[in-house]
């Protein structure tokens, strides 16, 4: 040790990020004891385009740095492994992301928090708070991380809720799990849990928390806000698998591993398996007591004995508004379905959808469609040149920074408007239609009838929404997607009387119903 001051190493993964060198800067300002810190960083870039970006700043002589191009890199946490690496001995350990910034002293806080916990070998964890680059400061909530269901690979998905600055706790609350991109303890978890560099990015912060589980350590909720995070996409940040179109072949390897480590599955593949002891779960406690703590049973994908389904059924109907709200937030903002087009995939792409714009308009003049209700309207990719011909469009989502973009957009244009609304929850505008194209595809069963309950009720003519030709309709949890048949269990609408054939194959259509044939008035 340093004399009785301890050093800090902080393990930052930054993937093309611009503002790598503001979180830098803000975190040696920010802190009580400046000198004391270590940044280690693994660069991931792409010349020409990213040679005018340093990382550094004016900390140099306190960075290491591994540099990789794009076309080495394998995914988040092979990067978090990798700046690992440049750790040289420093007391304490903090990971965090490269588009952070700092509360003022956060060292000397953390170091506090971390003395308070009731643990010999304690750990800091959660999501930070909100910013918004440069400097803007968009909440100082103290986040507690809870299960939130399984997703159709199997993948425990986590959710958070906050605690508002009167209602903290005033010391460090126990927890099971964590967040990835604030974790800071004695540096010795890093040696007992270090990162998994064949786990890519899905699956994650479950996999750490159970790694940390069964070694022996214990986490716990910062008692105030010490970080805040940009969770925001930007143009200037991309995404590795946005560069990375090989990023199935890293995912679906990683899914496979996590499934294996956590029970679910056994698998006898090498390549899933490489040095699964090193990076496996620790002997000091077991599996099976980490689900007995949390409910969580892996296999069984339950969570208190109930599947994900059940779990959302049971919610309270600002809580399902909630939940939907920050799933489909949260993929808006990191361009979770990976397209480098529309962010509302790759379904919204001008050229996936040539046959229906081509077709759209003259179906609605046909119709005398003239009003029309856009009920789960993205990023309005496809619809951008199709809109101008209604004489009222209506796009209505639930995630409020995609609905203000598109509010600054297009707005101005005639007859536009657009709103923060559920199609499952909240009452829809009256029109001469409703169009709902890929949308029930990513709910649950619940909430894709709770939306035809809406469009029954709407006072419109016509239904527009997808529909495939599956042989039969599972359920989903909300927030991932399935190939849905309306005219089959659950549903059972009639079939169309007519459609847009959008690939042409007859694989996937834009049904059209009277909406009086389906129960409506």
């Amino acid at each position: 040790m340093n004399g009785m001051h301890p050093r800090i190493f902080v393990n930052i993964a930054a993937y093309r990020d611009r503002d790598c060198v503001n979180t830098i800067e803000d975190m040696f300002a920010k802190a009580r004891w400046p000198e004391r810190l270590v940044a280690g960083v693994c660069w991931q870039s792409l010349s020409p385009d990213d040679d005018d970006c340093d990382p550094l700043g004016s900390h140099r002589d306190q960075c290491r740095i591994l540099r990789f191009d794009v076309s080495e890199a394998e995914g988040a946490c092979w990067a978090r492994h990798h700046a690992q690496r440049l750790w040289r001995g420093e007391e304490y350990a903090l990971q965090i992301d490269s588009h952070m910034r700092f509360v003022e002293h956060w060292d000397e806080k953390a170091l506090g928090m971390l003395a308070d916990c009731p643990s010999p070998r304690p750990i800091l964890s959660n999501y930070p708070a909100a910013f918004t680059p440069p400097h803007q400061i968009d909440s100082h909530i103290v986040s507690v991380i809870h299960a939130a269901g399984f997703d159709s690979d199997g993948m425990l998905k986590l959710g958070s809720e906050g605690h508002a600055p009167e209602d903290r706790p005033a010391l460090p609350q126990s927890t099971p799990f964590c967040g990835a991109g604030f974790v800071f303890g004695p540096s010795a978890w890093m040696e007992d849990v270090p990162y998994d560099p064949f786990l890519y990015f899905q699956g994650e912060e479950i996999t750490l928390a159970v790694r940390l589980y069964t070694q022996g350590w214990d986490i716990f909720i910062p008692s105030d806000v010490l970080a805040y995070h940009d969770y925001n996409s930007r143009p200037d940040r991309p995404r590795h698998w946005v560069d990375r179109r090989d990023w199935p072949a890293f995912n679906n390897r990683s899914i496979r591993r996590i499934r294996h480590l956590l029970g679910m599955e056994i698998s006898d593949d090498p390549l899933v398996l490489r040095e699964i002891d090193r990076y496996g779960l620790g002997t000091q406690r077991s599996l099976a007591s980490f689900q007995a703590l949390t409910g969580i049973n892996f296999k069984a994908r339950t969570i208190g004995g109930k599947t994900t389904a059940e779990l959302e059924a049971l919610q309270p109907p600002d809580q399902k508004r909630k939940r939907t709200a920050d799933i489909f937030t949260s993929l808006w903002r990191n361009n979770g379905w990976g397209d480098p087009e529309s962010r509302s995939g790759a379904g919204s792409t001008v050229e996936a959808t040539r046959i229906l714009r081509l077709h759209l308009a003259e179906l609605c003049t046909f119709l005398d469609i003239r009003r029309i209700v856009d009920a789960g309207c993205g990023d309005l990719n496809w619809m951008e040149g199709v809109s101008e011909r209604f004489e009222l469009y209506v796009g209505l989502d639930v995630v409020p920074e995609m609905i203000a973009d598109l509010d600054r957009r297009f707005g101005g244009r005639r007859g536009h408007f657009f709103a923060v609304r559920d199609a499952a929850q909240d009452p829809l505008p009256r029109a001469d239609a409703i169009l709902c194209r890929d949308v029930m595809t990513h709910l649950s069963d619940e909430q894709a009838l709770a939306v035809l309950e809406r469009v029954k009720e709407s006072g419109a003519r016509y239904l527009l929404a997808t529909s495939y030709g599956a042989e039969q309709n599972r359920n989903i949890p909300t927030g991932d997607w399935r190939p849905l048949d309306l005219t089959r269990a659950p549903f059972d609408l009639p079939q169309p009387f007519m459609h847009i054939d959008e690939r042409g194959d007859g694989s996937k259509l834009l049904g059209v119903w009277k909406i009086r044939d389906l129960g409506g008035e």
